[in-house]
């Protein structure tokens, strides 16, 4: 059987048994999509790739501690998701944020002419409230279904989709700009 072929909850036992290589290939198959996640949720590159590395070092510290009654890729994203909590307080601790007054701060605001499509989606992104950019981007980035992104986030799944509901409502918003211009050259 190919390294393709084995599953993720095959591959962390092996590694766990002392195959490194099972390891190697862990990190090879997620390494993108956790690097991508944090970055999505940090907006550095330097702070994204510090935490990968951390989510991944979790994982030889401690490969006893990852139990097999919740998917591999919930644990992973677990892991990922409580360092970005993390350093996002770190963060918050040092910098008090100059728009905490500002309630319009985080309400995103309409698309230029001039921007992107992409630019205009990833100000958008990261416009979202945190709870709300945390389950869109484990939905889109991570592709983890909604019931895992409740295990990951510590919510119900009832909560997860309200979250995920609500983050649509504002990046439809924040987009509408480029709908009224494709309904334009239509």
């Amino acid at each position: 059987m190919s390294a393709a072929e084995v599953s993720d909850d095959a591959l962390m036992l092996r590694y766990q048994r002392g195959d490194r290589t099972a390891f190697a290939t862990l990190v090879q198959r997620h390494q993108v999509a956790v690097y991508n996640f944090v970055l999505r949720q940090l907006g550095s590159a330097l702070a994204a790739d510090e935490v990968a590395q951390e989510v991944f070092l979790g994982m030889v510290r401690e490969p006893a501690r990852f139990g097999y009654e919740t998917p591999f890729l919930t644990r992973l994203f677990s892991i990922a998701w409580r360092l970005i909590q993390d350093q996002r307080s770190r963060t918050e601790a040092r910098s008090p944020r100059e728009d905490a007054n500002n309630v319009d701060a985080n309400l995103p605001r309409l698309a230029t002419a001039s921007e992107t499509l992409e630019d205009s989606i990833v100000r958008a992104v990261d416009s979202l409230p945190n709870e709300q950019k945390d389950v869109f981007l484990l939905r889109e980035v991570a592709d983890l279904p909604f019931s895992q992104i409740a295990t990951v986030t510590d919510q119900s799944e009832t909560a997860v989709k309200i979250q995920m509901q609500h983050a649509l409502q504002r990046l439809r918003a924040a987009l509408q700009n480029f709908d009224e211009y494709r309904r334009a050259l239509r």
